[in-house]
């Protein structure tokens, strides 16, 4: 086989790994992009809109999260799963209560999953239970 045709075999096969790499890491940009903009909704107490994230969207108290102000919103840990459409994440949420001083912590366990129809990582764990 000619150095050429080896050379372009080499660069066609080059070309095709760096388009998926490049499929797979828009699909990790979605993800970071669509988890991060819920986890600024939820900073923001902003509990109406985040529901919007949910691929069923629980009934929530909203007579409670009138009262809840978020103070603190941070991941803990976040696991990817081996069919990169499911990610576990952790996150730490702290608030208060009405006009209370106390700040108040809850685990927040979150499942991810990427839905193909629409392009978008939605949530399918239940919503924070503020108490």
């Amino acid at each position: 086989m000619p150095f050429s045709r080896v050379f372009r075999t080499a660069y066609r096969l080059a070309a095709c790994l760096a388009l998926v790499a490049c499929t797979h890491n828009l699909h990790l940009m979605k993800m970071e992009e669509q988890i991060g903009r819920y986890g600024g909704l939820m900073r923001w107490s902003e509990f109406r809109r985040a529901l919007a994230f949910y691929a069923h969207p629980p009934a929530v108290d909203w007579q409670l999260l009138k009262e809840i102000k978020v103070t603190g919103y941070q991941p803990v840990s976040r696991d990817l799963l081996d069919d990169d459409t499911t990610v576990l994440q952790t996150v730490e949420i702290r608030y208060v209560k009405g006009d209370g001083v106390v700040v108040r912590t809850l685990i927040d366990e979150q499942r991810w999953r990427y839905e193909d129809e629409t392009g978008r990582w939605l949530l399918e764990s239940e919503f924070p239970k503020f108490q």
